[in-house]
């Protein structure tokens, strides 16, 4: 659940070292977006999106053996667009897929407004739009694959916040399907915190007046939602820091403003992260354990939107290599510890350990 909207924010306020997931470093390789129209998509609720389309962008080559393919679902709120800084030559710190070894496929998840949404669908507009989880992205992600770029394994699957949730989802789902596992700062199944955090942003939507039950006929501002969503993906030593009190004022302003991102589109994703649950009736240890992938864990100590632990026993259970950031940007981890980041991701998918 990085959220780009709110990189936006901090980045008006003149903080420079959250430039850097918001904007797209020299060097890096962009792709077109381009759109994968499925038909219908079944979903795990028995429901179904009409006229399906998965939004993707590709980067570098697939190789003959077409086994170098490395897939990054977006984060929350997060479009493709957004990742597209994230790959590259390795010429810069933000390249988590070095795209002169590896062909990467940054793919749009549901309800985000360029993949099937609420906002776009033409038969099953706004609250017509049914409701959806994280396994109902990933098996659509799948069938762009299979069907559409008729890619047949992957070397990895790598995601940051709801991108990493993806990435357990898709190590429980298609297990022999990829080789490599990254989630950063995911998690296998939310704690009752995360889900306290969701709730109240759900409910932050839900009770503006403006919002109208999902009937606007003009896009709500949702301050409080706007505000709380920028308290949450930092920490409290952040924002003391970044944040003069004689600059708090401007701060506010920034962080209420309108985002980019439709409102119902927003409740419909925040609504599906909550099912996110990979272990179900089973230990976290034998749920990971069931799984084929190798992981390289990555978690922030500071993440006040998504708690680490459960990534990490995911880990111990496995024995799998971690990375614990610490970092106070918290949650927008490649806004501060980039560098440390990018460069296990890069050598794990060489090496696979």
């Amino acid at each position: 659940m990085i959220l780009a909207d709110a990189l936006r924010r901090l980045r008006a306020l003149s903080q420079p070292c959250l430039f850097l997931l918001a904007t797209c470093c020299a060097g890096a390789q962009s792709g077109q977006l381009q759109f994968a129209n499925l038909g219908q998509c079944k979903l795990e609720s028995g429901l179904t999106i009409q006229d399906c389309r998965v939004g993707y962008r590709t980067f570098g080559k697939l190789n003959a053996a077409g086994d170098n393919a490395v897939l990054m679902p977006t984060w929350l709120y997060g479009t493709s667009a957004d990742l597209v800084s994230l790959f590259g030559d390795g010429s810069s710190p933000q390249h988590l897929v070095d795209t002169s070894r590896f062909f990467g496929i940054a793919i749009d998840a549901f309800g985000n407004g360029i993949s099937s949404s609420p906002s776009n669908s033409p038969r099953q507009h706004a609250t017509d739009f049914p409701s959806l989880t994280p396994q109902d992205s990933v098996r659509a992600q799948y069938r762009v694959l299979t069907e559409v770029l008729h890619v047949q394994h992957l070397r990895a699957v790598v995601g940051l916040s709801m991108g990493g949730e993806q990435t357990f989802v898709w190590s429980v789902l298609y297990p022999k399907f990829f080789d490599l596992a990254v989630p950063i700062l995911g998690t296998p199944r939310l704690t009752s915190y995360d889900l306290h955090v969701k709730q109240i942003q759900v409910e932050t939507i839900t009770t503006d007046p403006e919002y109208a039950q999902g009937h606007y006929a003009t896009e709500p501002a949702l301050k409080l939602a706007n505000l709380v969503g920028t308290l949450v993906v930092t920490s409290p030593e952040f924002r003391n820091r970044a944040t003069p009190r004689d600059k708090f004022t401007d701060f506010i302003a920034q962080a209420e403003a309108p985002q980019s991102i439709d409102a119902n589109d927003r409740l419909w994703q925040l609504r599906a992260i909550m099912h996110q649950d990979v272990v179900g009736n089973r230990t976290i240890a034998e749920a990971a354990r069931a799984t084929a992938a190798h992981f390289l864990v990555i978690v922030s100590a500071e993440d006040h939107l998504v708690n680490p632990q459960p990534a990490l026993d995911w880990a111990a259970a496995l024995g799998a290599p971690t990375y614990i950031s610490h970092g106070d940007c918290a949650h927008l981890i490649m806004s501060c510890d980039a560098a440390a980041v990018s460069s296990r991701v890069r050598a794990f998918l060489i090496a696979g350990q």
